[in-house]
């Protein structure tokens, strides 16, 4: 079987987006090919065949007529010492964009890739020859992505198979700005477009399937990362100070609740340091923000690390943390979202905490499985991480309840089976 992969990320394993496809599809007996639209190199062992389209050849196209597109095949899967070929400047222009995430850049995106011509002779031949027997492309809230899916489905005239792990099309938000509102119409009649190609799309959370089941008519199933849950749980000791770790993205106002408990650890911690907080994030950094999460003695800072080594740092932990912003405007713009690293934190052997409203769909499922120590509202906090400081024991108890959802719900080898087999029923000369 031969899967093409559209998506917007460079697939490479120490990234979100690509550490999402190694899970999903590593190990599978299929031959991948990936259309991506970011800089940088790939970097994982699935997938050898690639074509890349960025911004900056979006920008050339209608400046100097160049032509958008570039072909890549790898003669062997790269390590992690590959390294990036986009010129510093370009660098430098995407983390800009990410730490500044202003809708007047969106739009200015958008624009290039409506414009620009990308759907030249050199994709279409890429994509032919390639020959893919089934398209799997994750529905972002990205109006150029959306218009690259349905090229290649009426191209290629096979079926689709889509993800989605955000609210996209929902009208619950709360948002003033008037290119939001606008942007917001214009991409609910483009996903209404691109819904129809779909023979099946993924979510990770209940209640987005059932939105747009209702909403769309979509042929929905629920598809959640998966982890390694072989054996039974190992925490058997908690550190002094109780160590938690949170390891993930820092933006959507995620920042603001690290920066409570880094405050709160400073009350919990004046007689004797009792727990400490550690943060690992590849998210662009404020010197504002660094200030608040970084006091060298109760909340600590770092440099992001590759997955093998967080996987070390989980072990040598106690609790593994999961955050939301409390802001209404990130309330319900994550409403339905489901993290992938709630999975990570259930597979860290470490107890897992879990702090956001209490309508968000990732806690909804914790509590359901009776899987973490939930705290809804900022106010309980402090008693929570006091009862975990004064009550040792409570980690263990809750590393195993994590450990028993994972091995319930996310073993690896059951998450792709499933998959494998959803994908060969779409593709009747596989069966």
């Amino acid at each position: 079987m031969k899967i093409l992969i559209l998506s917007a990320e460079v697939w490479r394993d120490n990234t979100n987006g690509g550490n999402v496809l190694s899970n999903l599809f590593e190990g599978l007996d299929a031959e991948f090919a990936q259309v991506y639209c970011n800089p940088g190199n790939p970097q994982n062992q699935v997938c050898k065949n690639y074509y890349q389209m960025t911004d900056f050849m979006m920008i050339n196209n209608l400046l100097k007529g160049q032509t958008i597109g570039r072909v890549h095949h790898l003669n062997h899967f790269p390590d992690n010492s590959l390294q990036e070929t986009e010129k510093p400047i370009s660098k430098s222009f995407y983390e800009f964009f990410k730490r500044y995430h202003w809708l007047i850049f969106d739009l200015f995106r958008e624009l290039l890739w409506k414009f620009a011509r990308w759907d030249n002779k050199q994709l279409e031949t890429f994509i032919l020859e390639f020959k893919p027997d089934i398209i799997f492309a994750p529905c972002y809230a990205s109006h150029y992505m959306l218009r690259i899916t349905r090229f290649v489905a009426k191209l290629t005239d096979i079926k689709v198979v889509s993800y989605i792990s955000d609210d996209n099309y929902s009208l619950r938000q709360y948002r003033f700005s008037p290119i939001f509102w606008i942007n917001r119409f214009f991409l609910r009649r483009s996903m209404r477009k691109t819904f129809p190609f779909y023979a099946l799309t993924y979510t990770m959370t209940e209640e987005q399937l059932y939105e747009l089941k209702t909403a769309l008519n979509a042929n929905m199933k629920i598809l959640r990362k998966g982890g390694d849950f072989e054996g039974d749980c190992v925490k058997t000791m908690v550190y002094k100070p109780i160590r938690m770790v949170y390891a993930g993205g820092i933006y959507c106002g995620r920042w603001k609740t690290l920066a409570c408990i880094g405050e709160l650890l400073k009350k919990i911690n004046q007689s004797e340091l009792k727990m400490r907080l550690d943060i690992y994030t590849q998210t662009g950094i404020t010197p504002e923000q660094r200030k608040l999460l970084n006091d060298d003695c109760n909340i600590f800072l770092h440099q992001p690390v590759s997955q093998q080594a967080l996987t070390q740092i989980y072990h040598s932990s106690d609790i593994a943390l999961h955050v939301e912003s409390f802001e209404k405007e990130y309330k319900l713009l994550t409403r339905l979202s489901f993290s992938t690293k709630i999975v990570d934190c259930l597979a860290s052997s470490c107890a897992v905490m879990a702090i956001s409203w209490k309508m968000h769909s990732g806690l909804i499922y914790l509590q359901k499985e009776d899987a973490a120590i939930c705290i809804d509202d900022p106010s309980k906090i402090e008693k929570a991480l006091q009862e975990l400081a004064d009550n040792p024991e409570i980690v263990i108890k809750y590393a195993s309840k994590a450990w028993k959802c994972g091995k319930r719900n996310h073993q690896i080898e059951s998450i792709r089976a499933g998959l494998y087999k959803d994908i060969q029923e779409l593709v009747p000369n596989e069966v």
